[in-house]
């Protein structure tokens, strides 16, 4: 999206369509959903309008959030159908892992302004709760005796996150492009995080151990984790891109949440997992119910405003990311467990998702 435009919502419920729309500073602040129509007067006039305006709300979530997931679910079906196997499913996740992402990352948050974009009490918030999570599932893993090949899958599926395939088009959609820069600049320093975590509580329940400085390639050397980094410092030097460059990394930009939701669902296989669901739920609900709860506290406990603590939340709810299997399979995890964590997780987010939206008020 260009700078200085932002989709807008626009209402009465049953005909909401996406437009893009110059931003005006004078109205409605970035981010936020512009009613028109008859609610906007409805809203303030009665119970019963109100009523109507909280029926109009719900509409407006899933308007937002449904292009969402039938993309995703245009992906399973693309699979399903034989338009795409394993391989091209493959292909298509390493093009997007590797190119069309990392462009999306250094584009928004290398153009983005610090001074606005970041927030030190919605990334401290943020940092901090995955943190926490991942000390609860450890916790949760030797409470329920699980054997080692799951507790760091355990660990790693209740706060990776899938921020950049899901939670970025999904913030986009309830938050705009206000929202969005404050998660890319917020991931830029989450998206590390996990990878390093991840690969700590895996590598540390191996039989046999990597060299310290291997595993910090191996979190180092993600083209995410590169991304991330190089665009807060070109955001630190207020990086103005070459017209051209602008152009060309917008393009990617534009093509990797798309790309990214129809790589994940062609991703998804739906297997018999047995003897794994008891630690895919508690990994389910320590993901998409305990790590936003957590984050909710903390973020309200600072005064965070609504735009960043709605922004930190909805990052938190993310479902376990599509990485958790292949780094579990090479580290020794349990694939099992981190394939069912992935699927579970992404076949709740739709109603997760829209379940925090409504309590947010978005």
């Amino acid at each position: 999206m260009a700078e200085g435009r932002r989709f807008e919502l626009l209402v009465p419920c049953g005909t909401a369509v996406f437009k893009t729309a110059p931003l005006d500073h004078s109205g409605t602040p970035p981010g936020r959903i512009k009613h028109t129509g008859p609610w906007r007067g409805a809203q303030a006039a009665s119970p019963a309008a109100g009523l109507g305006a909280l029926d109009c709300r719900g509409v407006t979530i899933l308007s937002g959030l449904l292009p969402v997931f039938l993309i995703l679910a245009l992906g399973v079906a693309a699979r399903r159908l034989g338009l795409v196997d394993g391989l091209a499913a493959a292909g298509l996740n390493r093009l997007v892992a590797n190119l069309a992402l990392p462009a999306f990352l250094v584009s928004e948050i290398g153009t983005s302004t610090l001074r606005v974009s970041f927030s030190l009490h919605l990334v401290g918030a943020v940092l901090t709760t995955t943190a926490v999570v991942t000390v609860l599932a450890l916790g949760a893993a030797l409470l329920m005796r699980l054997p080692a090949s799951q507790r760091g899958v355990l660990a790693q599926a209740a706060m990776r996150g899938n921020v950049a395939y899901v939670g970025f088009p999904v913030i986009l959609a309830a938050l705009g492009e206000a929202g969005l820069r404050r998660a890319a600049i917020t991931a830029a320093l989450l998206i590390p995080l996990m990878s390093l975590i991840a690969v700590s509580v895996l590598e540390q329940f191996r039989t046999q151990h990597d060299r310290p400085s291997l595993l910090l390639f191996k979190v180092l050397g993600n083209p995410l984790v590169i991304a991330s980094l190089l665009g807060l410092l070109l955001a630190a030097v207020e990086w103005h891109p070459w017209s051209w460059l602008a152009q060309t990394l917008r393009v990617l930009a534009d093509f990797a949440l798309p790309a990214a939701l129809l790589a994940l669902g062609a991703q998804l296989e739906f297997r018999q997992w047995h003897g794994v669901w008891r630690a895919t739920v508690v990994a389910a609900v320590l993901k998409q119910l305990v790590a936003p709860v957590l984050g909710l506290i903390a973020l309200r406990a600072l005064g965070t405003p609504h735009l960043e603590l709605s922004v930190g939340v909805l990052m938190l709810a993310a479902p376990t990311a599509v990485a958790t299997y292949p780094v579990a399979a090479e580290l020794g995890g349990d694939t099992d467990l981190a394939g069912a964590c992935v699927l579970v997780t992404t076949a709740a987010a739709f109603v997760v998702f829209a379940g925090w939206s409504l309590l947010l008020g978005l």
